[in-house]
């Protein structure tokens, strides 16, 4: 799928699989050359002190080389032999590493400024197991060499009071001219004796029908989008973690590699594709509710390997439950998981309508920052905060409804009668004081902000709740060529505004997979059908010519001006330039809900 020589490289994407936490990536600012590293310590690979260089070695010379990878391993070519290192992931704490004719060195790089930062000191075993390599918060490597030799060198600078290299040699057998190898990565605790390891060659077969288990998961895409469809299960796949760390469970990570983050609400986001295991959706959708602050309701907006972050995202949940229950009914919600989830979800509803409450005595909201709603630096929010979202509102009608539901598997129909109360009073409020004849209004000091984002429309979410007229104006709004929408999807911001930017901007101009996806499940749910199919096609149609990356600029000048537009930036924190399990598990759900159904 990804190589020297395809369409796409591992600088968009790593090569990696579910359960593993170590990754293979091409340096951007090097290319060509792969690098080794893993998401213990948290750090992006930009700026990470925990990047080994892959070298094949020829008579102990490194040498140029391509290389090949798909769901199963990767293969290293050495441009001047018939010869090949390869590498294969398990979901045991481990990868494998073979080679036939060469050898393999791994070379510590920090990716700021070079040296081996990381490195605090490389043993052999005194049993004769193997070598340990210790590298401070980001673990430890265990290197079990199967067949062949194996070598470290290391050098520290006494003025520096750092290593500034560390060298590990995998060698052939002199008569087999092979090598083999495991290497393990954990925490500080050590190693445990692992055991007889699978054949190679069978831990590839096991990878190729893991992911293939995987893919059950989706609806068959439509025939022409069964690459882009395979493109993007595979994205997700190799973006489930495994329980490391404070991770209890697996969640799948915004990037496992860039920001090894699993964002709150991109977990409902990848249950939305999930319909036809819809078990695994619901636990999705109820990760975060692990790391619930017991007092307040609040949600990790961030997870990590670390530990919750306390940031915040929007109560997504509910929307994402809506979509499932449209979609393949509710049977998964047993009376066992509703008595479960029942409290947990009142909760983190309650935080809401409590600690953002706008004053007016009913469940309007008020934020304090654009991360609450997901829209990061939308132009409905230009005018400040405390700021009264239309769209937090929307969301909050279907967490509404979803409490419902749980109510009723509880048996506390009284309170599901409630629920569903404030959910129609909510969407009326929308309706009368949000709705402005043209779009959906954000507020700030009681007056309507003057803004084009794509934002407006979000409130589509509730469907059918919504009178026909604005359904009917908002399917208008949203297909009218050259306002929103482009020839690759939505656009984030109206071409015609004066605000409009495909820079580093997240929601201020770019075509933003999660905003197109929404939008048209919004859209299919009202009914209008034919409007979201056509736009899902054009997003879904632009992710094979591009690859998987977050945000795309329509244009490469500013429809308004004329004026050329800058270039993209290189991939940098702010920036979804790589490929990420985001837009995959948006072009899932599109293609598997609304494009051909």
């Amino acid at each position: 799928m990804f190589g020297t020589y395809e369409k796409f490289n591992l600088i968009r994407a790593t090569f990696a699989r579910r359960g593993a936490s170590q990754f293979i990536i091409e340096d951007f600012y090097n290319p060509g050359q792969l690098r080794m590293g893993g998401y213990r310590g948290g750090d992006p690979h930009l700026s990470s002190d925990f990047l080994l260089d892959i070298k094949p070695l020829i008579n102990n010379i490194p040498v140029a080389y391509s290389y090949f990878c798909d769901e199963a391993s990767l293969s290293i070519l050495p441009d001047a032999c018939c010869s090949e290192v390869e590498f294969a992931l398990t979901n045991k704490g481990h990868m494998r590493v073979r080679g036939e004719g060469a050898g393999l060195r791994l070379e510590l790089r920090s990716a700021i400024g070079g040296g081996a930062r990381a490195f605090r000191g490389c043993y052999a075993l005194p049993d004769g197991s193997g070598w340990e390599a210790d590298f401070g918060k980001h673990g430890k490597l265990f290197f079990d060499i199967l067949q062949g030799s194996f070598g470290a060198c290391s050098v520290y600078n006494d003025e520096k009071n750092e290593y500034e290299a560390a060298i590990f040699d995998f060698l052939p057998d002199a008569e087999t001219c092979g090598f083999e190898a495991a290497i393990h990565e954990y925490g500080s605790r050590s190693i445990e004796s692992f055991g007889e390891y699978e054949l190679f060659d069978d831990l590839i077969e096991s990878n190729r029908a893991d992911f293939a288990e995987f893919c059950k998961i989706y609806r068959d895409a439509p025939s022409e989008y069964k690459e882009v469809a395979k493109y993007a299960a595979w994205t997700v796949w190799s973006h489930v973690s495994s329980t490391t760390g404070k991770l209890v469970e697996p969640v799948i990570f915004w990037q496992n590699s860039l920001i090894t983050t699993a964002a709150a609400w991109q977990q409902s986001y990848n249950a939305m594709a999930m319909l036809n295991d819809p078990t695994e959706a619901w636990r999705m959708i109820c990760t975060l509710f692990n790391y619930q602050d017991e007092q307040t309701g609040r949600l990790p907006g961030m997870l990590r390997a670390q530990g919750g972050s306390m940031g915040m995202q929007p109560p997504f949940q509910g929307f994402a439950l809506d979509h499932i229950r449209r979609q393949i009914g509710d049977d998964f919600l047993t009376d066992d998981e509703c008595k479960r989830m029942y409290p947990k979800w009142v909760k983190w509803t309650n935080y809401w309508t409590t600690y953002r409450n706008a004053g007016r005595g009913d469940d309007v909201t008020s934020l304090l920052s654009p991360h609450e709603t997901g829209w990061d630096d939308a132009s409905n929010f230009k005018d400040g905060f405390p700021a009264e979202d239309p769209n937090n509102m929307a969301f909050l009608v279907l967490m509404f409804e979803g409490a419902a539901r749980l109510a009723i598997g509880c048996g506390k129909h009284s309170e599901a009668e409630a629920w569903q109360a404030r959910a129609e009073k909510l969407t009326q409020t929308l309706i009368d004081d949000y709705w402005d004849g043209e779009k959906f209004a954000t507020k700030v000091k009681g007056k309507n902000v003057d803004a084009m984002s794509l934002a407006c429309y979000q409130p589509i979410i509730l469907g059918k709740r919504l009178p026909q007229h604005i359904i009917d104006k908002v399917a208008e709004k949203l297909t009218t060529e050259g306002e929103w929408l482009t020839e690759i999807g939505l656009a984030s911001e109206s071409m015609k505004s004066e605000l409009v930017t495909f820079g580093i901007s997240f929601v201020c101009g770019r075509v933003v997979g999660p905003q197109n996806m929404i939008l048209t499940v919004g859209l299919n749910a009202a009914g209008k059908n034919k409007e979201a199919e056509m736009i899902a096609k054009r997003y879904c149609d632009q992710a094979p010519r591009e690859g998987l990356i977050l945000g795309f600029a329509p244009y490469d000048y500013f429809p308004l001006t004329g004026e050329n537009a800058p270039d993209q930036p290189p991939p940098i924190l702010t920036d979804g330039w790589p490929w990420s399990s985001w837009p995959a598990n948006c072009v899932l759900t599109m293609l598997g809900s609304v494009i051909g159904k």
